[in-house]
Parts: C-alpha cells; structure tokens; sequence
C-alpha cells in the first residue's frame, strides 16, 4: 500500500513534535533528578529536592507538571506543521531546510567542529591570550561562513557536496551589506534608547516585533544584494519578483521552524543556567552547614555551567552556516541572483 504525501507529512509531523516534546521535558526531568536525593529547594523536606519547584506553585505532584509540559511542547511542531499547509504550499521551504542534511560532510565537519572547539576551550581557559587566541579563531569562522553559504554555485547543486568552496560576491557587494547590516545595528541601538526611555508595555512590544521584522528585511536584502553581486536593478527586479511569488510567507514559516531548532539547542543551556545560578549555591550552602557532600550529579552539573562561555562560541558558526544555505538556497529556487 502506498503512502500518500499527507499521511507521510503527518506522521513525520507527530515524530518531529514527539521527538522535541521528549527532548524539552526529558532534559526538565532529567536536571530535576540530579536533586531527587536532596532536601527541598522550598522548604527543606528530606528527598523533596528541586522538584517542589513544580509541586508547590501548581499544587499538583510532578508527574502531572511534567506530562503537562510533555503535552505544551507538542505544539509548537504541530502549529508549524498546520501553517506549512497555508504559508508553503509548493514545499519549497521545507525542501530549502532538508537540503543541507543531504551530505554527511556538513554535519560531521559542524559537529567536529563544535566538539573540538569546546574541548580546546575548556582545556585551555583560564589564560588571557589563549582566551582572546580562541575567540578569534571564532570570530573568523563565523565571519567566514557567508563566503562558504551564499556560493552560488554551491546553492545550485542538487547536493550541497562542495560547501567548503567559498564564493567571492564582489567588493560592491560585499561594501553595500556591511553598510546595510552597520544602518541596522545603528537603528537596533536607536529603538532599544526608545524601549529605555519609554517604557511603556505596548511601546515596548511593538519596537520588538518591528525590530524583528527589520532583522528580516535586512537578512533578505543582504543575501540578494550578495547573491546578484550588489546590481541594484537586480535586486529590485529579484525582490519584487519575490514579493509576488509566495516567498515572503515561506521565508517567515522556515525561520520559524530555525527559531525551533535553535529552542531545542537553548532548552538543556537554559535550564543548566538556571541550576547553575538558583540550585547549586544554595545546595552547596547546605552541603556545607551540615557536613555533607553535594552528588556528583550536581558537581558535574556546575561545571557545565561554568564551562557555558566556552560552549556558547562555537555553536554560532555552525548555526549561521545552516541558516544563511537554508535561506540562500530558498532564494536561489525563486530566481535570486540568476539573471
């Protein structure tokens, strides 16, 4: 019996929110866990731990707190799955986001990358030059990641097998995004003077959502503006063709299926953040009045926390190389940069 598109569609829908609902609540119960052994975070009942923290504010025991975030985390993938149907029709975006994952070069060459570089950083901090040494060699990765992601030639290739190949957009071009991304920054800065001074409630979510809407506007031009070696009448005639064609809603469903990805990678970050800054001290402030040691769950738990900084780094460049042949290669299929 063959499976039609919409049923495959659903059910990769159902694994895909499953498998992050897992993700999200597993990490939650997992860091909770680590505390099951301890008094209570609240209120020092013996084995209580840190799970009061769901207990007491919602008065009810932590399985039912945890199958009830389980369940909120579905939505997410599933609201996207029903917004693909109305905002990507064609399946251009979705394709755009697979299309990266069909060599393994990519993935294995982002994750030694993220391996080793949080090995070396974690081995070698402490010293101020190597410090400044590692961030760099960061710097330089992510500067060059748009050379490697907006390669036309790589973007047109059935398989992105050649993504190391850096592509040159011309000086024109090159100078016209720097100048774009530098008037962004510049009225970034003057919106957040506004949201300072202001401080009202709506103000201040209105200049958020049009700040986010710059950055998006900014992400397309820039990429036309490398991808048709900064040619204004190109541009023009790239964007406007753009504008008729369905683009914008299947740009704004596939950076919100980015936005997910980069959740799923924040939850365990968050979440180890908040153990390392709320339940260690006052643990370890406990372990120390009554003689006692904290598990080593927990000590391993804080020194994740405090290698973060050398953590965070290294994830950018892998992330921004995804993002911008994602996003290239959406627009390369309307046309982008062609003529």
């Amino acid at each position: 019996m063959k499976v039609r598109f919409s049923d495959r569609g659903a059910w990769l829908s159902s694994a895909g929110a499953l498998l992050f609902a897992s993700w999200c609540t597993g990490w939650l119960w997992g860091l909770l866990q680590i505390t099951h052994e301890l008094p209570g975070i609240l209120t020092s009942k013996p084995g209580a731990g840190a799970f009061e923290l769901l207990e007491i504010p919602t008065g009810k025991p932590y399985p039912q707190v945890l199958l009830a975030v389980f369940l909120l985390c579905l939505l997410p993938v599933f609201l996207l799955s029903a917004l693909r149907g109305a905002w990507d029709r064609k399946g251009r975006a979705l394709a755009s986001l697979a299309w990266p994952l069909r060599t393994r070069s990519l993935g294995l060459s982002c994750l030694a990358w993220v391996i080793a570089g949080t090995l070396l950083g974690l081995l070698l901090r402490g010293g101020s030059v190597v410090d400044r040494v590692m961030l760099l060699i960061w710097i330089l990765a992510l500067v060059v990641t748009p050379f490697l992601g907006l390669n036309p030639m790589t973007l047109d290739a059935v398989t992105p097998s050649h993504w190391w190949r850096p592509g040159w957009p011309g000086g024109s071009a090159l100078l016209k995004c720097l100048l774009l991304w530098v008037g962004y920054l510049t009225a970034r800065f003057v919106l957040g003077v506004i949201v300072d001074v202001s401080r009202i409630s709506w103000l201040m979510a209105g200049l958020s959502f049009l700040d986010e809407a710059l950055l998006l506007c900014v992400v397309v031009l820039s990429i036309s503006i490398w991808l048709s070696r900064g040619r204004w009448p190109q541009v023009r005639g790239d964007v406007a063709r753009m504008w008729g064609n369905g683009f914008v809603w299947e740009f704004l469903w596939q950076n919100l299926v980015i936005g997910v990805m980069i959740l799923a990678l924040a939850v365990p970050l968050l979440l180890n953040a908040l153990a390392g800054i709320f339940l260690l001290p006052q643990y370890e402030q406990w372990a120390n009045h009554v003689g006692a040691q904290v598990p080593l769950g927990m000590r391993l738990q804080g020194e994740a926390y405090r290698a973060t900084d050398a953590f965070l780094p290294v994830l950018l460049a892998p992330l921004g190389l995804y993002s911008l042949l994602v996003q290239g290669r959406l627009m390369r299929q309307h046309g982008v940069g062609k003529v």
